[in-house]
């Protein structure tokens, strides 16, 4: 019997979820997985093992012990983009191109990035979710670099004549904005939409309002994290990073309620919403709207930037997705409730949409 692998987890930002995929995968290899070093203060002057599997930070020392192990090392994080290891990280930039497309079906105009710290993840996201939102929008940045300057955020929020959706680093960046807000007499979501990232549910859920949350997939970070060291001691050689996109967004209070001033506009959507589960098409919508069928797709183009048949494939995703996450109906059943043909058509769409299948969805995010 072969001997196992001695592998070192040693993670500068710890989180339970990369812990879960690199535990997982330390099973299917037989590894050895050293998880005695968690805290980076408690770093030996050297360590004997196989490998070590990181996600470098700020730490000077954490990336002084990574270089003096001289060992096979793969790192989750892309803080230290200045130190060349191989890696398996979040597509960030992905991230915020997601946020941009769960705003845009609610059809707000100003648009509004928040981060406590500025670090290089939260400026890939910026920077993913600023370049996917339409030409002629507003967008700002709020005032959160160093010590978060309240006065100022809020004169930021006030200066926006119509609803501003706000789309933040984390989960505790959003937690810490809507505070600001509630204290501060600013309606959410009616006034100021709020999203996060990493969907920690102890976060979300207990919010004086719900946080809506882009799924950040940390436990496929640390299960592919893990593979690829466990190819790497093999010998492989891995020039890129591996980006893990993220698997939509979990839609809570914070973001929930439209900011259109078209009526007709709203009153299809409204449709939308309210008759999803059926056979519908343009054609029923734009007679619930009482427009052309031309005038609603140009409407729709040039308020919402995309057309009325991907609203309502949107729209059912969405639901389908809360099907998912509160339920165990069949995938034919949620089909049915959601108006796609077909099981089959239904798992197409929403492993385009949220890069899994509506089975992998359902395992990794299921509340019950």
């Amino acid at each position: 019997m072969s001997r196992s692998r001695k592998i070192l987890m040693l993670l500068g930002s710890y989180d339970s979820h990369a812990h879960a995929g690199i535990a997982r995968a330390a099973r299917v290899l037989n590894w050895h997985l050293d998880v005695s070093l968690l805290k980076t203060f408690q770093l030996p002057a050297q360590w004997r093992g196989d490998g070590i599997i990181t996600s470098l930070n700020r730490s000077q020392r954490l990336a002084s012990f990574i270089h003096r192990a001289k060992l096979p090392t793969v790192d989750l994080s892309s803080w230290r983009a200045d130190i060349e290891l191989p890696r398996v990280v979040a597509d960030n930039v992905c991230i915020g191109r997601v946020a941009a497309e769960h705003f845009g079906i609610l059809g707000h105009h100003n648009f509004a990035w928040f981060a406590l710290s500025r670090d290089p993840v939260g400026e890939a996201r910026c920077k993913g979710f600023r370049d996917a939102l339409p030409p002629g929008v507003n967008f700002c940045r709020l005032s959160g670099s160093g010590a978060p300057n309240r006065k100022k955020i809020l004169a930021q929020l006030e200066s926006f004549s119509e609803p501003v959706a706000v789309f933040c680093k984390s989960d505790d960046d959003a937690a810490w904005l809507l505070n600001l807000c509630l204290d501060c007499g600013l309606s959410v979501p009616a006034r100021v939409a709020l999203l996060g990232t990493d969907n920690n549910r102890l976060i979300c859920e207990n919010q004086p309002v719900p946080l809506s949350s882009v799924n950040h997939d940390l436990e496929r970070i640390g299960y592919e994290g893990a593979l690829r060291l466990d190819s790497i001691i093999n010998g492989d050689y891995f020039e890129e990073a591996l980006l893990i996109p993220p698997t939509g967004v979990t839609k809570r209070q914070s973001t929930d309620a439209l900011a259109i001033a078209d009526p007709a506009i709203v009153e299809a959507l409204n449709f939308m919403n309210t008759n999803y589960r059926r056979s519908i098409g343009t054609d029923d919508i734009a007679a619930a709207a009482a427009l052309p069928r031309r005038s609603l797709e140009k409407r729709f183009k040039e308020l919402l930037h995309k057309s009325v048949h991907e609203a309502l494939v949107e729209i059912r995703l969405n639901n389908a997705q809360h099907f998912l996450e509160h339920g165990h109906s069949s995938m034919t059943d949620i089909a049915a409730l959601c108006g796609f043909c077909n099981a089959p058509h239904f798992s197409r769409s929403f492993k385009s949409k949220y890069r899994l299948s509506p089975l992998k969805y359902r395992k990794k995010f299921c509340l019950i």
